[in-house]
């Protein structure tokens, strides 16, 4: 990375002049009376470049060599990694590895990732492309449609619970909870896009901390639908279901949809409300499983499901405090905007 040092000018009153490094203004074919945009980040330091000069991709191809010390599954890891990291086109190489070896792992990647398809190969090479839906090309939507699937699994499960689906609804549970791992990566994909692109993020109005804010949540989202594969599994082996945690798991479903809804909004006061309901649902834990001691202490697959929906409830605190964090950080930005603009007004005077 350069670094440069310039002495800083100021003429008049209110304005300040520095030169830009000759060098970065060839590099990026800067002429006079062009347009370019300086971003304050969080730090306080300034980010400049032109839009039109800047790069969508700086890596559209990720190329992944194979050979015989890698597995089957560190190939898989290779093409998940350049999906991730934003490529559009992932070429893998092998050589003294048989065929078939690669052709598994390409096609458990494709399993594994949303819109990637093989689009070339020869005897020694293997082309990958990312095409994905346009319907999916928004990070909130992703994200929506994650919150949805995760829900809808428990749903179901409950539904099973009550009698009125089959255990071959649970089945179907856990084979959606794929299609809740696919747009996990996808939306990790698409927030790492944007991150590298600065225009991206101004034009969206993303901060550095609202990245680190949505990965976790997207993980807490993707862990839910985690908890339905173990709470179906679980379920699978008992030959009758058990009711008495019905209540807990549906308070603990709504919960977990309206802290999701108030991370969607950046509402605090869903958050706060969704949070108070939790200490009934606690209670709530408390008595049944010193009720059903005895049960539990026979079927250690019930003792799992009240776990898993425990780890729901723990997750739904993660993203109630996730958001009461994002709007105090919202809030201190505000009102240092409002500083400024101040400090700006006061010069002109």
């Amino acid at each position: 990375m350069a670094m440069y040092r310039r002495r800083v000018q100021r003429i008049g009153k209110s304005t300040y002049i520095v030169s830009l490094p000759n060098s970065w203004a060839r590099e990026i074919g800067l002429e006079p009376k062009m347009s370019v945009v300086m971003e304050v980040l969080p730090d306080l330091s300034l980010r400049i470049y032109v839009p039109s000069k800047q790069s969508r991709s700086s890596v559209a191809e990720h190329n992944v060599s194979v050979d015989p010390s890698l597995s089957e599954e560190d190939v898989v890891r290779e093409v998940i990694g350049g999906y991730v990291a934003g490529a559009s086109t992932i070429r893998i190489a092998y050589k003294g590895v048989r065929r078939d070896v690669v052709e598994r792992a390409v096609s458990i990647a494709k399993e594994k990732l949303m819109g990637l398809e093989l689009i070339d190969e020869d005897t020694a090479n293997i082309v990958l492309q990312v095409v994905v839906d346009p319907n999916l090309s928004n990070l909130n939507s992703v994200m929506k449609r994650m919150i949805r699937l995760s829900v809808s699994m428990h749903e179901d499960i409950v539904s099973y619970l009550l009698g009125s689906a089959d255990r071959s609804i649970l089945e179907a549970v856990i084979a959606r909870d794929n299609l809740v791992d696919k747009l996990y990566l996808l939306a990790l994909r698409q927030l790492i896009t944007i991150l590298r692109d600065p225009y991206e993020m101004g034009k969206r109005g993303l901060r550095y901390y609202d990245a680190i804010y949505m990965t976790m949540f997207i993980k807490s989202v993707e862990r839910v639908g985690d908890h339905g594969v173990n709470v179906s599994k679980s379920l699978l082996l008992l030959d009758t279901p058990p009711t008495f945690i019905v209540d807990l798991y549906k308070g603990a479903i709504d919960v977990f949809r309206s802290v999701c809804e108030s991370f969607i909004l950046i509402d605090k006061d869903i958050a706060i409300d969704a949070v108070r309901n939790l200490e009934k649902l606690k209670s709530l834990e408390e008595d049944i499983r010193r009720r059903h001691r005895e049960e539990l202490a026979r079927k250690t697959a019930v003792t799992r499901i009240l776990d898993a929906i425990s780890r729901i409830v723990a997750r739904s605190v993660d993203i109630a405090e996730e958001v009461i964090d994002i709007y105090a950080l919202k809030k201190m930005d505000k009102l240092k905007a409002a500083e400024s603009e101040e400090e700006e007004q006061l010069k002109q005077i």
